[in-house]
C-alpha cells in the first residue's frame, strides 16, 4: 500500500530531477553564451561539446541525491530540508564536474574546459528548477492519487501508545489516499473506537475497511493470531506492529549467532568509521572556527572585564558521553557567585542575575563560543544533544524514560532539538525525543543540515541548558 505508492512517487521524483537538470543546463548554456549579458572572451563553444557534460552531470547529481536519501519519502523532512539538500547537492556536483573535466582535458580526452561562470550560474538555476519541479510533481501526484486511486481505509487494532502512534503516523500519509477510519479495543469504548476485537468482521464490512494494522502487546498473543486469521479470511491487508518499539533502547539491528536470529536493541549508527569521521570533522572545523572567532572573543573578554567584577570565563560541570563529567567553558554572563543562594537551576528569561553585557551575549549565543575549546579537547562535538549539569541529570534520569540514552554520544554546541525551537525551558521530554531521533538517524548530512539551520536562525547554541 504505502510502500508501493512511495516507490511510484520516487520514480516521478527521479524523472522530474532528470528533466530539471536538463532544463537547468539548457537555460544556463543559453544565458552564459548566447544571451549577450555576459562577455565570451574565449568564444562560444559548440553546443555538441558541452552536450558531453550533461550526462555526467545527470549521473553525478542523481547519485548524490540517492546517496543522501533524497529519494526516501520521509514524513519529518520539510521543504527547508529539501532546499538545503538540493543546494548542497548542486554545489558538490558542480565541483565534481569541474575537477572531472579538468582531468580529462589535461590528458587530452576532451579539447575544452568547462566555464567557471557556467557552473556558477548553473547552481542557482538548478536549485530553483529542481525544487520547483519537485513541488509540482508532489502536488500533481497527490491530486491524482486521491482522485483516481481511491482511499485505503485503515482499521487499527489496539488503543495503546503504539496504536495511537501508528494512527498519527498513518494520518500524515493522507496525500497517498490513506484514511484512518478508527480503532478496535478490548471493551469497545474510547475515542474513534468502532468495536471490540471480536467485532472485526462486522466493522470491516460496515466501514469498508481495506487494511488492518494490529498494534497489540505480545501478552495479547491469542487475540493477535485471531485477528490475523480473520483479516486473511476477509481478504484485507494485514499488518503487524510489534511492541518491540517499547522494548528497544536506541536502534535495533538483526544479528545471527550460530544460525539463530538475535535482535540487538541497543545498536546506534555513530560508531566505527562514522565516529572517526565525525570526530575528524569536529577537530578540523572546530580549529577553523576558533581561529575565525579569536578576535571577537578577545573583544568580548575586554567588555566583560570592564563591565562587571569577576572572571571573564566561567566553567561549569556537565555530563558528557558515557556519563563522564567535564567542565564546560563559557563567557561569564551573570554576576559573580550567581548561584550561591539558588543552587543549580535553569535560568529564567527575566533572570536579574544576568549582566547587561551578558544579556547581549546570550541573545546572540556569543557566550558559548569558548566551547570550541571543549570541542577541540574532544569533550564535546559541534553537533549533538546539549549537555546538562550533574544535579539535573540525577533528577531527570529517574523521571524521564530513556533520558540517559542521550549520553551515548558526545554533547554538542547545537543540536537537532535546538534548531527545531526546543531551547532553554521548553518541555524536556520533547527535547529528549528529538535527541534520540538524532542519535538513531545520525549522518554527516544531518549534521550539515543542523549547521545550516543554526546559521539561518542565528541559533549557535542553546543558551540556557
Amino acid at each position: 500500500m504505502i510502500k508501493k505508492r512511495r516507490e511510484q512517487l520516487t520514480y516521478f521524483y527521479l524523472l522530474s530531477d532528470i528533466l530539471a537538470i536538463v532544463a537547468s543546463f539548457a537555460l544556463t548554456f543559453f544565458l552564459r553564451f548566447y544571451s549577450g549579458f555576459i562577455s565570451v572572451p574565449k568564444g562560444v563553444p559548440h553546443y555538441g561539446k558541452y552536450f558531453l557534460v550533461l550526462p555526467f552531470l545527470i549521473v553525478v547529481q542523481v547519485f548524490y541525491f540517492s546517496y543522501m536519501g533524497y529519494y526516501r519519502i520521509k514524513l519529518r523532512r520539510n521543504r527547508l530540508d529539501d532546499l538545503f539538500l538540493v543546494f548542497f547537492n548542486t554545489v558538490l556536483s558542480a565541483i565534481v564536474i569541474l575537477l572531472l573535466f579538468s582531468y580529462l582535458r589535461s590528458y587530452e580526452h576532451v579539447d575544452f574546459q568547462v566555464s567557471h561562470i557556467f557552473l556558477i550560474l548553473y547552481i542557482p538555476f538548478s536549485v530553483l528548477i529542481i525544487f520547483g519541479f519537485r513541488l509540482a510533481v508532489f502536488s500533481a501526484f497527490k491530486k491524482t492519487f486521491l482522485k483516481n486511486n481511491g482511499i485505503s481505509r485503515v482499521l487499527i487494532a489496539g488503543t495503546g501508545d503504539i496504536a495511537k502512534m501508528m494512527g498519527g503516523n498513518l494520518a500524515r500519509y493522507n496525500h497517498f489516499g490513506i484514511d484512518v477510519v478508527g480503532y478496535l479495543s478490548d471493551d469497545g469504548t474510547g475515542e474513534m473506537v468502532l468495536g471490540k476485537y471480536s467485532d472485526v468482521k462486522k466493522v470491516v464490512k460496515e466501514h469498508g475497511i481495506t487494511d488492518i494494522f494490529i498494534a497489540l502487546s505480545m501478552k495479547n498473543f491469542s487475540t493477535i493470531t485471531k485477528l490475523i486469521e480473520e483479516g486473511n479470511n476477509l481478504l484485507i491487508d494485514v499488518k503487524l506492529v510489534p511492541d518491540i518499539v517499547h522494548m528497544s533502547s536506541l536502534g535495533s539491528g538483526m544479528e545471527h549467532i550460530e544460525g539463530l536470529p538475535v535482535i540487538n536493541l541497543g545498536d546506534i549508527r555513530l560508531n566505527g568509521w562514522r565516529l572517526f569521521l565525525k570526530n575528524s570533522f569536529d577537530l578540523i572545523f572546530g580549529l577553523v572556527a576558533l581561529i575565525i572567532a579569536i578576535i571577537p572573543m578577545i573583544g568580548i573578554s575586554i567588555l566583560i572585564k570592564i563591565s562587571s567584577k569577576g572572571p571573564v570565563l566561567y566553567t561549569q560541570s556537565r555530563v558528557g558521553v558515557s556519563g563522564k563529567v567535564f567542565n564546560i567553558i563559557k563567557f561569564r554572563t551573570m554576576i559573580q557567585d550567581a548561584e550561591k543562594n539558588t543552587g543549580a537551576i535553569w535560568s529564567p528569561p527575566d533572570d536579574n542575575r544576568v549582566t547587561k553585557i551578558g544579556k547581549v551575549l546570550r541573545k546572540f549565543s556569543l557566550d558559548e563560543l569558548p566551547q570550541l575549546i571543549n570541542v577541540i579537547k574532544g569533550e564535546m562535538s559541534l553537533i549533538g544533544p546539549r549537555p546538562e549539569r550533574p544535579e539535573l541529570v540525577e533528577k531527570f534520569k529517574d523521571e524521564i524514560p530513556k533520558y540517559m540514552l542521550r549520553h551515548t554520544v558526545k554533547p554538542g554546541m547545537t543540536g537537532w532539538a535546538q534548531v527545531h525551537g526546543l531551547r532553554g525551558n521548553t518541555p524536556l521530554n520533547k527535547r529528549i525525543e528529538f535527541d534520540i531521533f538524532y542519535i538513531q538517524n545520525w549522518s554527516m548530512k544531518i549534521d550539515f543540515e543542523i549547521l545550516w539551520r543554526t546559521v539561518l536562525k542565528f541559533q549557535f547554541i542553546d543558551v540556557n541548558s
